[in-house]
């Protein structure tokens, strides 16, 4: 393959790139992830009550950031704040309520044997709730209809069942392995729950207890699944059920589903979180932040184009378009539907910083260029000998860069995060315009006789005196 031919080829890879970065972008709005700083959201303050250890509040903080992850919020902030507290940053959070919810549930899940005939009598108001045995509990569950609605009544509070149980638990949420969501033969929504190698025994044992107990009684014995003294379903055991999994059905919502599953895939807390603080962050601070940044950033990339385009003519022209083909690949790696990145104020500043170096390595390239050209090289020997002697110096800075942003992006938090990985991404994209598309380009541009005009480069002919010697 000739050298044109890899140059067209290399131009034709660049096109296509552009093609496709143009269609992830596209339309921006839609597809740009914003951080809490940009699109408002909610700050939270959690505290830990009882008995708080550091080794406690360090597991806390890891089940909230997991819990939090799977929400799925972009780029949380989630911190350490003395002794016993924990700060959350949820961005583009609307629903406070139902978020820190699930964030501060504690996620205490047990499995309670019900006791069917004093359940009947509380219910009757034969029993009343001070007359409960010590070692028995009171406990409620959520009524819902066919749809999976909570029953309200009719001072429009949701109706709850009770449900009095053994205080001691049958097994905990120790012996579950994972949960998952799934769909009964009717396609409703259930909890799908997999156990441990352990779990499984104790899960047998328990169900033929429950199931013996049942058949010398001649009454059905219900086994309590409880999840932070709420039951959410309470199925008839009749025989030892030896499997490895298990399942919460009941027409519960999809919704509520997805809650439990996640608080169970995540764990127990520990401790329990209660909230001390929050505030709710404006999203129209946000986008008048979001707004000055990125004029500041197009204002930047203004008038690096009109000195590059100023200062060397002809080749300020490919450093533009460069700079042009450059800006749509970075910003469709950072809006990518696969691992796109979260636009914050700081990574903003990262993104402005890194036109900078995408024209640095078109300055030191063209520098290398126009001395090949006045030390009387043609212009085509000139970019061939100008990329080779300019891209060790191109390579050893941008890698200082890159090194630095990678340690940076590893001790950071939150938005300083941010601003490392756009920087690093930034530099790997300059690093391939300016070395393969601008080279393919002035390459191909070389064969053309009006680009051999050395005063098109910004590049001053040499004076009589001169050229005489």
């Amino acid at each position: 393959m000739s050298d044109k031919q890899k140059n067209l080829l290399t131009l034709g890879i660049v096109l296509v790139l552009v093609a496709i970065s143009i269609f992830i972008i596209y339309p921006p709005s839609e597809k740009t992830k914003l951080g809490l700083d940009l699109q408002g959201g909610l700050e939270v303050i959690l505290e830990a009550q009882g008995d708080v250890t550091s080794e406690k509040m360090d597991q806390a903080e890891m089940v909230v950031r997991n819990r939090v992850d799977k929400l799925g919020v972009s780029e949380p902030a989630i911190n350490r704040q003395g002794e016993n507290q924990i700060s959350v940053g949820l961005a583009g959070v609307t629903n406070v309520e139902d978020a820190m919810a699930l964030i501060g549930k504690t996620a205490l899940l047990e499995f309670k044997k019900v006791d069917e005939d004093l359940t009947q009598q509380f219910i009757t108001g034969t029993l009343t709730e001070d007359k409960i045995p010590a070692n028995k509990q009171l406990l409620f569950q959520t009524s819902r209809d066919d749809k999976g609605e909570m029953v309200r009544g009719e001072d429009g509070q949701p109706v709850r069942t009770p449900v009095i149980v053994d205080r001691e638990a049958l097994m905990t949420g120790e012996a579950l392995d994972d949960a998952n969501i799934g769909y009964d033969q009717f396609g409703k929504p259930k909890v799908d729950m997999s156990f441990t190698s352990e779990g499984q025994k104790q899960f047998a044992d328990v169900t033929e207890k429950l199931a013996t107990a049942g058949a010398i009684t001649g009454k059905t014995s219900l086994m309590a699944i409880v999840l932070d003294d709420e039951v959410v379903s309470s199925p008839t055991v009749k025989e030892k059920i030896n499997s490895t999994t298990a399942e919460i059905t009941g027409n519960i919502p999809l919704k509520e589903v997805e809650s439990v599953v996640l608080v169970l895939k995540t764990g127990a807390l520990p401790v329990e979180l209660s909230t001390v603080d929050k505030n709710e962050i404006s999203a129209t601070l946000g986008q008048d932040s979001l707004r000055q940044g990125l004029m500041a950033g197009l204002v930047g990339l203004v008038l690096v184009m009109l000195f590059m385009l100023v200062y060397y003519r002809i080749l300020g022209i490919v450093a533009d378009l460069a700079l042009i083909i450059y800006g749509l690949l970075f910003y469709a790696a950072l809006t990518n539907p696969w691992y796109p990145a979260t636009l914050t104020l700081p990574g903003i500043a990262g993104m402005i910083l890194t036109v900078g170096v995408a024209a640095d390595a078109n300055v030191v390239i063209f520098e290398r260029i126009k001395e090949e050209v006045r030390a009387g090289k043609t212009i085509r020997s000139a970019v061939n000998s100008g990329y080779t002697k300019g891209f060790k110096t191109i390579l050893d800075a941008n890698a200082v860069t890159v090194i630095t942003a990678g340690v940076i992006f590893s001790v950071a938090t939150a938005g300083v995060k941010g601003f490392a990985l756009t920087l690093m991404i930034g530099v790997v994209i300059s690093m391939f315009t300016a070395v393969l598309a601008t080279r393919a380009l002035l390459a191909l541009l070389a064969d053309f006789r009006f680009f051999n005009n050395p005063t098109l480069m910004g590049i001053k002919p040499p004076k009589k005196e001169e050229a005489a010697k």
